[in-house]
């Protein structure tokens, strides 16, 4: 063999070594190259780690930084002690404030325009005592009520207890007008009044509307809605002729008599023939609820008296007639020093005599009250000039019954074919003032020792009239619904309606107080002492009787 086949084979072994060798760098560098990326990320995870912290560190130190600030106090700008400009055109400055109960005169800051700074604005002291911000008025805190305005500008308050304090105007109420009766929001040390507050409406207590009930829905008051007519509507619909006669219209009129017989329907159909039957314009109709005006505060109910009155005259000004109705007047004008209340009255009894014949003039404005119990009402009330006219409201006699049943027994109604509705109707109202056993609701004893004796016809009124009327078309209403069919009205429904109506007054009757009741009710005079159940009197009210009665039909 020759020498260059030999070497053939080594050269073979050196190239694979050096291949080999090739390789094994290649795959070292790979090695460090992953390494090195490792390394490069783990460097960038760091770095943003690093920034994170520097970043929450930044914020931890911005959050201490304010939390080290010292705190700002809250006062009450009062006025301007001294602002002067020095060479250099810096501001020299120092006001009077409130600080709570402490008056103080601080600097102003020379960031802040002093000239700014007006009484009654909330400004902000440093923790050096220095004026360094300024807010505006705050717009919540204590109300008073204005009692007296003084010619310099001080105003005299009062908290609703009645405490009295003098403060001055400042902030928005500046540009209003401040009258007595006003209400005002002060300052916290309560020398300033920042603000006028708008007017209390009291659409609580004062309904004003043009009511829907005529004369018409009226029934069995023939006689008494002619002497309402001739008192209120011939003033406002014949001013010349009353002018010729030289008549005014009465400033007053009373209705009175027992619960249930119209009294509020009366005043609501005047209320109504007014705004239909004058020239100049709708008329109003001020509805005030007398129980509500009652306050505990000392002239507070006093206010709402001037404030229902001085709304009238306002509504009243164009012409227009203004009806100013109070329900229930004995609970608000009760007779003075009669011992039965707190005596409230003594005061808020003058403040309505001075709205309703005081200097202020009243023109197209009428008083009209209701009440059950005309004995109560203060006498200095009830005379000529005031309440000039007083018109009772009895109970309705079988006449008078019939005609108010039929306001709600019309024609429309289902009946049986052939029934005669007015001899219908003269059956139901024979039937409730029959003087009979099954309508004896009880024996009264007055004071005199006279035992007599009470049935349903001594007792009713409207209202009871219309209640028997809906029992029987309530009847009428669940046959019809069983039925599937409208079932007509027939005399034994009545008759049902009217033996319901019966339990329910003998119940009522014999539980109450027989003093009481027979005031507000007019029973005996007012006289009646005891009140003892008629023979064969069963406690309880018998639905299934009322219920066969019906069905039967």
């Amino acid at each position: 063999m020759s020498d260059d086949e030999m070497r053939m084979p080594q050269e073979r072994d050196a190239e694979d070594s050096q291949a080999d060798a090739l390789k094994a760098r290649d795959r070292a560098l790979d090695e460090l190259a992953q390494a090195n990326d490792q390394l490069m990320a783990k460097n960038h995870a760091l770095a943003a780690a690093l920034t994170r912290a520097s970043q929450e560190l930044t914020k931890a130190k911005s959050q201490l930084g304010q939390f080290a600030q010292p705190p700002l106090n809250f006062a009450t700008m009062v006025a301007l002690e001294s602002c002067t400009t020095d060479d250099f055109g810096v501001q020299h400055a120092s006001a009077e404030v409130l600080s709570g109960a402490r008056r103080l005169i601080v600097p102003v800051a020379t960031t802040l325009n002093a000239s700014r700074l007006k009484p009654g604005d909330t400004v902000l002291l440093n923790e050096n005592m220095v004026l360094v911000a300024r807010r505006d008025a705050d717009q919540l805190g204590a109300v008073r009520q204005v009692k007296q305005v003084f010619a310099d500008g001080r105003i005299l308050v009062a908290d609703a207890g009645g405490s009295s304090q003098v403060i001055r105007q400042a902030g928005a109420s500046l540009d209003t007008a401040v009258e007595p009766g006003d209400r005002v929001l002060v300052d916290p040390a309560c020398r300033f009044a920042l603000d006028v507050l708008a007017p209390e409406e009291h659409a609580d207590l004062v309904l004003e509307e043009v009511p829907d009930v005529t004369f018409d829905d009226i029934g069995g008051l023939d006689e008494q809605i002619g002497r309402i007519r001739d008192a209120v509507q011939l003033p406002f619909q014949h001013r010349e002729l009353y002018r010729r006669y030289h008549l005014s219209a009465p400033k007053g009129i009373l209705l009175y008599g027992p619960p249930g017989n119209g009294k509020t329907m009366i005043a609501k159909a005047v209320a109504h023939a007014l705004a239909e039957g004058t020239d100049a314009g709708s008329g109003v109709f001020l509805s005030v609820k007398g129980p509500e005006l009652l306050n505990k505060y000392v002239g507070e109910s006093e206010r709402l008296i001037r404030l229902i009155f001085r709304r009238a005259r306002e509504r009243a000004q164009d012409g227009r007639p203004v009806i100013v109705f109070i329900d229930e007047m004995d609970s608000l004008l009760r007779t003075r020093g009669s011992g039965v209340s707190s005596d409230v009255e003594t005061t808020i009894v003058p403040q309505f005599l001075a709205e309703l014949d005081g200097v202020e003039r009243l023109d197209n404005v009428m008083v009209i009250g209701a009440s059950n119990r005309v004995d109560m009402i203060d006498p200095a009330v009830l005379r000529p000039g005031r309440l000039d006219v007083k018109i009772r409201i009895d109970r309705p006699r079988e006449a008078q019954a019939c005609q108010i049943v039929r306001h709600y027994l019309t024609d429309d109604l289902p009946f049986e074919p052939g029934v005669d509705t007015a001899a219908l109707v003269g059956v139901l109202v024979h039937d409730l003032f029959a003087h009979g056993e099954h309508r004896h609701v009880a024996d009264v004893l007055d004071d005199s020792g006279v035992w007599s004796p009470l049935y349903l016809g001594d007792v009713v009124s409207g209202a009871m009239l219309k209640n028997i009327v809906d029992r029987a078309k309530t009847r009428a209403v669940k046959a019809s619904i069983e039925t599937g069919a409208d079932v007509a009205l027939t005399v034994e429904m009545l008759a049902g309606a009217v033996d319901g109506e019966f339990r329910e007054t003998r119940d009522a009757v014999l539980d109450a107080d027989p003093a009481q009741w027979s005031r507000i009710n007019g029973i005996a005079g007012g006289r009646v002492v005891r009140i003892r159940p008629a023979a064969g009197y069963t406690a309880g009210y018998d639905a299934d009787t009322e219920g066969a009665a019906a069905h039967g039909a």
